[in-house]
């Protein structure tokens, strides 16, 4: 047997071992149902453990107004050809952000560490855009309602439905008409979520 023979079958032995697995969405993301959110191949379903998918929500949900949103999914259980995930975070796209912002506003951050109504902890980061110049003095006002909203409202919530006003624009929503009284606002948006710890249960 020549050398390439011998080397074109370890090549498709190394192939046939490996198998096709379809990665899904945790349970509680949307509503109970679970979706494909991409398929990988390995040899060993213990090799896909913590590995990390980003996908966009609007390939999730199919709202393309949602592109900009990227969600993280971390494999933690394979079943058979299953992989199942658990939520890590969120984060916009950087071309977004950079879009957002504009000549003659102000942005306002808010980075703040809240934990939902299940004890589960989040890192929220939140960004708000003044319609005129601002003072320090209603920026720093802002920012502490802005800090108020958030941790209250995920107080109210179990972890799953916090994720999703969080990255379905609920909650941006309602820190917007909670701080718009403050000073006029052009808008709010939640640019990034992290949970500090696994999900368990």
């Amino acid at each position: 047997m020549s050398h390439r023979s011998r080397s074109s079958r370890r090549m498709v032995d190394k192939w046939s071992a490996k198998q096709l697995y379809q990665i899904y969405t945790p349970p509680g993301f949307l509503e109970g149902e679970e979706k494909i959110i991409g398929e990988t191949i390995a040899d060993d379903s213990n090799k896909l453990m913590g590995r990390v998918i980003e996908v966009s929500l609007a390939d999730i949900n199919n709202d393309y107004s949602k592109m900009h949103v990227k969600l993280e999914f971390q494999i933690v259980e394979v079943v058979g050809n299953k992989a199942r995930t658990r939520f890590k975070g969120h984060s916009f796209a950087r071309d977004y952000l950079r879009f957002l912002v504009r000549r003659r506003r102000t942005r306002i951050d808010s980075i703040s560490t809240v934990k939902t109504k299940d004890g589960v902890p989040f890192r929220v980061t939140v960004t708000g855009f003044t319609a005129h110049r601002s003072k320090t003095s209603k920026k720093d006002a802002i920012r502490r309602r802005m800090l108020d909203v958030v941790a209250t409202r995920a107080g109210e919530l179990n972890s799953e439905d916090f994720i999703r006003e969080a990255t379905g624009g609920k909650l941006s929503s309602l820190v917007y008409f909670q701080c718009k009284p403050i000073y006029p606002l052009k808008g709010v948006e939640i640019q990034k979520t992290r949970i500090l710890k696994a999900i368990t249960g």
